[in-house]
């Protein structure tokens, strides 16, 4: 993120591309106040049929589409203001604009944004659900999840979750969501609400760390990445016993692959490896500035 840099490092040899995000040309928007960078890549989309590699770009809001082929940046295009989330759904991107309290959808094929979809305050986690076939997206200061039709793109419906929702995850049947509270700026531990998608009720709370931004589910757990108190939670759903084990100073991401997971930390400049058996970190990766989105492809 800090050098508008993305990283491609293969984990069995650590050899290492680079790719150069280029500036859209933001000429009639201003830029997004957050940054002294220019593009700020934030979160990265895997496209392994187009052989293609997307990068929201939360400081100028933009997309880039970067080739995996070559690994170089095509073009970066304008996508919607502070796009800090996104999935692929068919032949389009949907992004989240946190600022402009939007979903944008772009057009992989024609390469721009097509439409725009109105939801709550401030949101922050999308996801799609194929056995209900419907979206859902997390609004941050509207302390809601927004289910929205993928085909009219109509909200159909809202659960009421706890303060300052972001991450979200299903479980492997698809009838359970999984939803972090971050409680940001209240000072009090997050919480994971537990909601039964066939009743659309929150059935559970699971109390985690200070401000928790992702969770994932893996088997009878989930694993919650705890923002500020620096740490990666384990959850035995049965149980409902943690662990914990430190992931990183700033941790901005958290992916799980097999037994490890795999965190960045932005203010450390590596991508931590952890054990999520033993719950200890056994190895890490050195990166560029700031590293904030990871995308594995197995």
């Amino acid at each position: 993120m800090g050098e508008d840099i993305i990283e491609r490092v293969n984990l069995k040899t650590n050899h290492r591309n680079f790719a150069k995000i280029k500036s859209y040309n933001n000429k009639h928007l201003p830029l997004n106040v957050y940054s002294k960078y220019s593009c700020g890549p934030h979160r990265l989309i895997l496209d392994k049929q187009r052989q293609k590699l997307y990068s929201l770009n939360a400081y100028d809001n933009s997309i880039s589409i970067i080739n995996l082929e070559d690994f170089t940046s095509e073009i970066s295009l304008y996508v919607g203001n502070y796009p800090n989330n996104g999935i692929m759904h068919g032949d389009y991107i949907l992004v989240v604009n946190g600022d402009s309290d939007s979903i944008s959808i772009f057009d992989i094929e024609e390469k721009k944004v097509i439409g725009q979809v109105k939801v709550g305050s401030f949101p922050q986690g999308i996801i799609y659900n194929e056995k209900y076939d419907l979206i859902f997206v997390s609004n941050m200061n509207s302390d809601e999840i927004l289910l929205i039709d993928p085909f009219s793109y109509r909200i159909v419906d809202f659960i009421g979750t706890g303060a300052r929702p972001i991450g979200m995850t299903f479980s492997e049947d698809w009838d359970y969501l999984y939803v972090v509270n971050s409680y940001f700026e209240t000072g009090v531990n997050g919480k994971i609400s537990v909601i039964n998608l066939q009743s659309f009720k929150v059935t559970g709370e699971i109390e985690v760390g200070k401000v928790p931004t992702m969770v994932r589910k893996k088997e009878n757990f989930l694993y919650v990445l705890n923002s500020c108190s620096n740490t990666l939670s384990k959850i035995d759903l049965f149980t409902k016993q943690k662990k914990e084990v430190y992931c990183g100073y700033a941790p901005g991401y958290l992916c799980i692959l097999d037994k490890y997971a795999y965190v960045s930390s932005a203010e450390e400049n590596k991508v931590n490896i952890i054990d999520i058996d033993e719950m200890r970190v056994v190895k890490f990766i050195e990166t560029r500035k700031e590293p904030q989105g990871l995308v594995i492809d197995p």
